[in-house]
């Protein structure tokens, strides 16, 4: 029963601010992969940001990460945290955005 309150929680969260969230030097803080090689991430590495990030945005431990495809001429990265769905793009101002999303 908890681990169904505890998916709970965290889904309402991804809901609510889980897109929008700006890749900054603040954020990535304490993260493997440093600001300068965002850009050159591969899907393994933007698994890395976004369970950093996860952890950091929903104060919880990240078990589970998985990049499923990087595209380095389009600036997109997508995989999964914890079962919720992550895309790195960069916006129209030249940042890298993560947004979660709920696969179920």
């Amino acid at each position: 029963m908890n681990e169904t309150k505890d998916r709970a929680a965290l889904q309402a969260l991804v809901a609510d601010v889980g897109e929008g969230n700006v890749i900054d030097p603040e954020l990535l803080e304490g993260c493997q992969v440093e600001p300068h090689e965002l850009d050159e991430m591969d899907e393994n590495q933007a698994a890395l940001v976004a369970a950093h990030c996860f952890e950091k945005l929903f104060d919880h431990k990240v078990e589970q990460q998985q990049g499923l495809d990087a595209d380095l001429d389009e600036g997109i990265w997508r995989g999964q945290v914890e079962g919720f769905r992550f895309v790195i793009a960069r916006d129209s101002l030249g940042d890298l955005v993560l947004d979660f999303s709920d696969d179920d």
